[in-house]
């Protein structure tokens, strides 16, 4: 029997205590970052993951909307179509 793809992905964003920032969670079809090699884009299914990021971080939400973030840097952790970022550390 063939394993049905799993067609989204569940997003946690973090920001710290005090930064006045309010996070997400919910599920998303992608999130796009940068790191020290260039551009990235997390798609359901992706490989186990984590990564310093840096500039800028995109959620693109089951309902078409684009959430754009600036920072300076962050951590992405990837595993089992959960991702985790964690901005402003």
């Amino acid at each position: 029997m063939k394993k049905k793809k799993n067609e989204q992905i569940n997003v946690t964003l973090f920001w710290p205590p005090g930064a006045g920032r309010s996070g997400y969670k919910g599920p998303a079809f992608a999130v796009s970052s940068e790191n020290s090699l260039g551009k990235f884009d997390i798609l359901p299914e992706h490989t186990n993951f984590i990564s310093l990021i840096f500039n800028k971080l995109s959620i693109l939400t089951l309902g078409k909307r684009k959430i754009d973030l600036q920072f300076k840097r962050g951590v992405l952790e990837v595993s089992e179509d959960n991702v985790k970022i964690f901005l402003g550390v």
